[in-house]
């Protein structure tokens, strides 16, 4: 199964200045990725808890994104030429919400 044949609960196309860092401290998510543009392959985790890198920045193929996904776990994410952020097993009000406030 692919990223695309599941449901998204929301997606957002955001502006140019979108403060991410501040609106994943805001949203919480179980698991953020990020990803160069739509039909990649490799997604990498980025630190949801602050603004600082990773030690070891994991990168993940899209097998295992979709099965954090089916273990209903909160996922967002992020393709930065798109500046697209697709949510998944979130509460689609409370993250437009969330955007909106960032």
């Amino acid at each position: 199964m692919t990223l695309s044949e599941l449901p998204k609960d929301s997606t957002f196309t955001l502006r140019r200045d979108f403060n991410m860092t501040k609106f994943l401290l805001i949203a919480k998510p179980d698991e953020a990725f990020k990803t160069a543009r739509d039909g990649d392959s490799t997604f990498v985790r980025t630190n949801t808890s602050s603004n600082i890198k990773l030690k070891d920045n994991i990168e993940l193929d899209e097998d295992n994104v979709v099965a954090l996904i089916k273990a209903k776990r909160k996922v967002l994410i992020y393709y930065e030429m798109e500046k697209r952020l697709d949510c998944y097993n979130v509460d689609e009000f409370e993250m437009l919400d969330k955007v909106v406030r960032c």
